[in-house]
């Protein structure tokens, strides 16, 4: 295939742009940052006080206008396929859109029962889970398409796909997202390959396996976790064990129910959009370059890169806020203020057990309530004085990958055909399959 300087252009510089803002750190403010951080700071820096009572107002808003496309007849909607897909949810995720509104009432004037609006529950999920993520669907919403659209993925993908798919059952393109998440943004890592599945790029099965195995949190943010454990002189071991154990069920997940069992079909709304089968005589390079090419020359201009970034952001926080307050609040009650989780954890104490891991019961249940938010166990290993206990629940918080108040409720909210019993099966595969790695990095790094 022949391609003009032009097209070699437009694949090579947005590609070379991407990279400098998902992929490269560079030093701000005393540490390493990737520039779309940096961007997502200066914006939160920008609207201060101002953001808070804005993402109240979008919520309920999104939730009213919602209920009023179901109840009543609004042309301006119908007559638009955007606006039409964005309020007309299904029975069940308007019911959560309009409790979403009405728990941000609630918490922000701080109404009602405090289990409702504390800083535990409804104040952690508007003051600092939403703010956090509505930055990376903002930034990253708006620029991902740099990386997917314009031939870099494909040209990866030729690259590692050999090795990907006998390692983890993935295409190679696989790595860009891991690479996202790890030194980005969960958030913007799981985003990502939910994008690249309902655009075709991936079928239901690969970006399962990619989203519940290589949505590592990023290492500037288990830096945070291994600082509020007291592991900084040891974070080296803390990030070698996490690695190790995220590696192991990289390999070992996709070959168990229900990554197993997960459907190749690809998109409806979308097909297959991408050729992976590299033509005799032509070497893996030369047809990831072809591809990239490809890509390029389909993709939008500059009018279509800012009309479908904005789109993309308006999808994200339209879908995904008013879930995410709802989902994330009341799970966050259930685990704060019942004991639920305690009962629930007996097991997982039990298991613990097996290892000589001090405090096993109260560890079990801090674990369990992981799968609500990642933080939990965090809060609660930072008061133990076991360091091997301590160890556990620091390193199992990041390697759980899958946790309701944030990366959850973005999947459950998307097309990827995973729901809530599929996530909590992974979240106890991921825990089982990790502790005894964990205890014996542990034992084999000095830690104890």
């Amino acid at each position: 295939m022949k391609s003009g300087v032009k097209t070699r252009l437009k694949m090579i510089v947005p590609s070379l742009f991407a990279v400098i803002l998902f992929l490269i750190p560079v030093e701000y403010n005393g540490s390493s940052e990737l520039i779309v951080g940096i961007l997502g700071d200066w914006i939160q820096t920008a609207l201060g006080d101002a953001l808070i009572p804005l993402l109240v107002a979008i919520i309920v808003a999104d939730a009213a206008l919602s209920l009023a496309c179901r109840l009543l007849p609004l042309p301006f909607v119908k007559k638009n396929p955007q606006l039409k897909e964005l309020f007309s949810p299904s029975l069940f995720w308007l019911v959560t859109r309009v409790i979403g509104g009405v728990l941000a009432v609630l918490t922000y004037f701080q109404l009602g029962p405090e289990a409702v609006w504390s800083a535990d529950t409804g104040g952690n999920m508007l003051t600092s889970i939403l703010p956090s993520c509505i930055m990376w669907y903002i930034i990253g919403g708006f620029f991902l398409s740099l990386l997917t659209d314009y031939g870099l993925m494909d040209l990866l993908s030729s690259l590692f796909t050999k090795v990907a798919r006998r390692l983890f059952c993935v295409p190679g393109r696989a790595m860009i997202d891991c690479v996202t998440s790890w030194i980005g943004s969960s958030v913007c890592g799981t985003y990502l390959t939910i994008s690249q599945y309902e655009s075709g790029q991936y079928n239901a099965k690969e970006a399962a396996i990619i989203i519940c195995n290589f949505s590592l949190l990023s290492v500037s943010f288990c830096s945070l976790i291994a600082n509020m454990l007291d592991f900084n002189d040891i974070f080296p071991q803390f990030y070698l064990t996490i690695s190790i154990a995220s590696l192991l069920c990289a390999v070992i997940l996709p070959r168990l129910w229900p990554l197993r069992s997960m459907s190749t079909a690809y998109d409806a709304r979308s097909g297959k959009q991408v050729n992976e089968d590299t033509p005799q005589g032509v070497n893996g390079l030369q047809w990831g370059y072809r591809q990239a090419l490809a890509r390029a020359a389909g993709a939008p201009g500059p009018v279509g890169f800012l009309r479908t970034g904005a789109y993309n952001v308006v999808n994200l926080i339209i879908t995904t806020l008013p879930n995410m307050m709802a989902i994330g609040t009341i799970a966050l009650v259930l685990a704060n203020y019942t004991s639920l989780f305690d009962y629930l954890g007996i097991p997982l104490g039990m298991y613990l057990q097996l290892f000589q891991v001090p405090d096993a019961m109260e560890a079990g249940s801090s674990i369990l309530v992981g799968f609500v938010d990642q933080f939990i166990p965090v809060i609660v290993g930072s008061s133990m004085t076991a360091t091997l206990t301590k160890f556990v629940l620091g390193t199992i918080s990041i390697i759980q990958i899958v946790y309701i108040s944030d990366i959850g409720t973005l999947i459950l909210t998307s097309r990827v055909p995973l729901n809530l019993g599929h996530l909590f099966v992974i979240f106890l595969e991921r825990v089982l399959i990790s502790i005894p790695v964990v205890v014996l990095c542990a034992h084999l790094f000095g830690v104890v």
